[in-house]
């Protein structure tokens, strides 16, 4: 599968978004690799968007663990579901919410794609009915921040050009790959960034 084939399910409007807003296949694949040698309870996207992170992690993983998505555009949710129906997969739950307002604690591994970025700049965004500034960004990232900061330690975060790709307070940083402009990092509480890393908590 490529991102070109993947991406001409979406309706025009979200194909263009893609290179901006869904997680390349690539990087769903690198997660894999690195999802493969821990023990993993469930996987949790952050503002999983088209489901394009979710729907090809799933199929790697094979049933080895349930892949879960919140997003708070209703219509990206329809769509995710239709898409899930459509290639027939299994072991993938979207849910219709704001992480920033109910945050899904409790997975062993968290995954977002530039978090909260949208919020700063309109270009690229998915639409234009949110509030976009530097100060709401700010305030949303931090909001972000201290949700992570209340997940049990051994939480392990995986980003996707986030944070940097430095440590949260209460984490620290287990992995770091580079690939081409990309990059991915790892931590306990754990982070991984790609500018991808992954981090862990590592205190209460």
């Amino acid at each position: 599968m490529t991102d070109e084939i993947w991406d001409s399910l979406l309706p025009v409007a979200y194909k263009a978004l893609s290179p901006y807003q869904w997680t390349p296949i690539e990087i769903t694949r690198f997660t894999w690799e690195y999802l493969k040698t821990e023990s993993v309870s469930s996987v949790m996207d952050l503002g999983s968007g088209v489901g394009k992170f979710c729907l090809n992690l799933v199929q790697y993983a094979n049933g080895s663990f349930p892949v879960y998505g919140v997003e708070d555009r209703k219509e990206l949710v329809e769509l995710s579901l239709e898409l899930k129906q459509k290639m027939g997969l299994t072991g993938v739950q979207f849910t219709n919410s704001d992480f920033l307002v109910n945050f899904p604690f409790g997975h062993s591994h968290y995954y977002v794609f530039n978090p909260l970025y949208e919020m700063m700049k309109g270009e690229h965004s998915i639409d234009f009915k949110k509030e976009k500034s530097a100060m709401v960004f700010i305030k949303n990232l931090q909001i972000f921040k201290n949700h992570l900061n209340q997940c049990k330690k051994g939480t392990k975060v995986i980003t996707y050009h986030g944070f940097g790709g430095t440590a949260l307070p209460g984490y620290k940083k287990n992995f770091k790959k580079g690939m081409g402009n990309r990059r991915v990092d790892g931590m306990g509480k754990r982070i991984v960034h790609f500018p991808k890393s992954i981090t862990s908590k590592i205190l209460n």
